[in-house]
């Protein structure tokens, strides 16, 4: 009971959570903010969500991407700094939109994390 109890908990936050962003940004629905996601956002959606909801910690890492690309400064990188919260002690992405052109997620609008081996935070 206690753990169904906990999900349900964890459930809403998420809900929560979306719905503020999209409504913060004036879209209509959670699939409008995501689709209009850019590198760089995950920063300032990070941002808004710990400020909305002070339960939500912060992660600040790298990202492992799908195909190598060049930096500023001419080197071949193959990961990409990147920010995700954790809620209790899993981790979430509000912002996999942000990455949509450099890796194939089975979906950038389940701010869960299925697959963490990607994820490196510091």
């Amino acid at each position: 009971m206690q753990k169904f109890k906990q999900f349900m908990e964890k459930s809403n936050i998420i809900d929560e959570i979306k719905t503020h962003l999209y409504k913060s940004e004036d879209y209509e629905n959670w699939k409008e903010f995501v689709d209009n996601q850019s590198i760089g956002d995950c920063q300032g959606i990070v941002s808004e969500i710990i400020r909305n909801f002070p339960l939500v910690k912060k992660v600040f890492g790298e990202i492992q991407v799908d195909e190598p690309y060049t930096d500023d400064n001419g080197d071949e990188q193959n990961l990409m700094t990147h920010h995700w919260v954790k809620i209790g002690n899993d981790e979430y992405d509000f912002s996999k939109g942000t990455l949509k052109d450099h890796i194939d997620l089975s979906d950038i609008y389940d701010p869960e994390i299925e697959d963490d081996s990607i994820y490196h935070g510091f």
